[in-house]
């Protein structure tokens, strides 16, 4: 069963519990891959690595040929919306899978942010080489609670109170980025993506994963 916590997706049953699935899965779908056995041998989270989903895609690259991808889109017959106080997650059925994101983040100093994604048109490594992002206030206020402790600025982006990156981005739209990446990655979960035009207004884990949880009943 999929879940949510506020900064990653996560799996559980009564055996085992596993986080931050979405970057692996985003690096799978990009693959057209949706059959493998991946083991996690240490621990209850899949390595955060670079904070992206970059060196997963190019190490499964190495693994993957042809004849292991598969058609991993599936059709959808009606529009489907999801809300959740000032989130929302709108799906058109269409012929391929094309995302657009928007962002507010006025508050953080980073101000308002939009980006799009078209499977097949779009360079996936655009998508993949995006960092996980924070801001300082944040971060300082995790690691207090002990949480977040294998967080760094070399895995994660970080933004001051200004909206400054502590470190050099990669790009200018990497937040607007690394959040379609999450969003693949969570609506892969159920190991295809919709043929839709999908539009997410302020997306997060926990209205990605509701999502998904839709589609799967599709």
């Amino acid at each position: 069963m999929a879940i949510h916590s506020e900064n990653a997706t996560v799996l559980e049953n009564c055996y085992f519990r596993l986080s931050t699935v979405e970057h692996l899965l985003c690096a799978l779908a990009m693959l057209n891959v949706n059959d493998a056995v991946i083991e996690i041998l240490q621990g209850e989270e899949v390595p955060i690595l670079d904070g992206s989903a970059i060196k997963f895609f190019k190490k499964l690259s190495d693994v993957f040929s042809k004849k292991n991808k598969k058609n991993i889109f599936k059709s959808i017959e009606k529009p489907i919306l999801y809300k959740e106080d000032e989130s929302f997650i709108y799906l058109f059925p269409y012929k391929r899978f094309e995302l657009r994101v928007y962002l507010d983040y006025t508050s953080k100093g980073l101000g308002l942010l939009s980006d799009e994604f078209i499977f097949g048109r779009d360079k996936r490594e655009s998508i993949l080489s995006a960092r996980t992002f924070g801001f300082l206030s944040d971060y300082d206020l995790l690691k207090s609670k002990g949480k977040a402790m294998g967080a760094s600025l070399d895995n994660v982006l970080v933004f001051d109170e200004k909206g400054h990156p502590l470190r050099r981005m990669r790009s200018s739209k990497e937040a607007s980025r690394h959040k379609i990446l999450d969003l693949i990655g969570d609506l892969y979960l159920n190991g295809f993506l919709p043929r839709a035009q999908l539009v997410a207004v302020r997306p997060s884990h926990k209205i990605n994963t509701a999502v998904s949880k839709m589609l799967n009943k599709i």
